[in-house]
């Protein structure tokens, strides 16, 4: 039989033959199904089209099945029962799940965070890899073809069919070297600020030009002086741990990496109109509902939330 035939035909049928199979009665039968009895009557009588002879004879306590009645109830109940693993859904146990995760995440927070997580991970999911890919121009392809499943970043994303849940909201200050000169003042001035030089962490779709930057220098008539500019945030915050070079960054509790490099934040001069900004978690709609992923999901926010704490 080939499937056009096969598409003739009402599986719903197939559910019935069995129940009655079961209950010899039709009235029980209809019960089980939810349906009238007037209904299950119609669909008895439809089954006798389908197989082109008589399934059931009626008797004084209900109904017989026939010789090929009785034939048909092994396959038939090896049949639906094929159908119902084809049609259930698996349960997903993290613990056999075999697959690679592939995350763009900021250098900083990912050191911050990996470790914790690969713990986790060794316990609850050891088949798991997870595999870091750089933010790029393409990265917003590479979610939705599923080359990238995850971001980390401060982007936002304005695409149809992508989901992004805010991480954290981010204060901009200056990251600086502890003992940098202005570390000693109170109150930085706009002119103080800009007499050193920066390094700049491009992020693709969020700073790559300094338009915004020269637009509220301009207004003030002054300018930045960029000694560096690199994707590379874990670079950048080296260099500014022996230069008195400065870094816009986000302000945020105790990070034991700026503790590690011997780092420090203050205020920007208020004269400067920083955008606010949030830290956020953005994925493809591909991602959003296999079992996979959002256990994967949960497990990463649990994850950072420990580090808030």
């Amino acid at each position: 039989m080939n499937l056009e035939q096969l598409a003739r035909y009402d599986i719903k049928l197939l559910v019935a033959l069995q129940v009655l199979l079961e209950e010899s009665n039709v009235t029980r039968a209809a019960e089980r199904l939810h349906v009238t009895q007037s209904a299950m009557s119609k669909m008895l009588a439809r089954l006798t089209d389908t197989f082109g002879e008589e399934l059931f004879t009626r008797t004084s306590h209900g109904i017989q099945p026939t010789d090929r009645a009785i034939a048909l109830k092994l396959p038939l109940n090896d049949a639906l029962e094929a159908l119902g693993v084809l049609l259930t859904p698996p349960v997903f146990k993290p613990a056999d799940c075999h697959r690679t995760f592939r995350i763009s995440i900021i250098d900083s927070m990912a050191i911050r965070l990996v470790p914790g997580l690969l713990s986790t991970l060794s316990k609850v999911a050891p088949h798991v890899r997870i595999q870091f890919k750089p933010w790029g121009k393409d990265s917003f392809d590479d979610l939705a073809s599923g080359q990238l499943d995850l971001a980390i970043n401060v982007v936002d994303i304005d695409r149809a069919n992508f989901y992004q849940q805010k991480l954290a909201d981010i204060k901009v200050c200056a990251v600086v070297r502890k003992g940098h000169p202005l570390c000693q003042k109170k109150q930085v001035d706009l002119d103080q600020f800009l007499s050193y030089p920066f390094i700049k962490v491009v992020i693709p779709e969020f700073n790559e030009n300094q338009q915004h930057d020269q637009q509220i220098l301009s207004a003030l008539g002054k300018i930045r002086n960029i000694a560096l500019e690199t994707p590379n945030q874990q670079l950048a915050l080296e260099c500014v741990s022996k230069t008195d070079y400065l870094m816009l960054g986000g302000k945020a509790g105790i990070n034991p990496y700026h503790e590690y490099l011997g780092l420090t934040t203050i205020d920007v001069p208020k004269e400067l109109s920083v955008p606010s900004y949030s830290m956020k978690l953005s994925w493809h709609q591909r991602q959003h509902k296999p079992p996979e992923h959002v256990w994967f999901r949960k497990l990463l926010l649990s994850e950072l939330m420990k580090l808030a704490n």
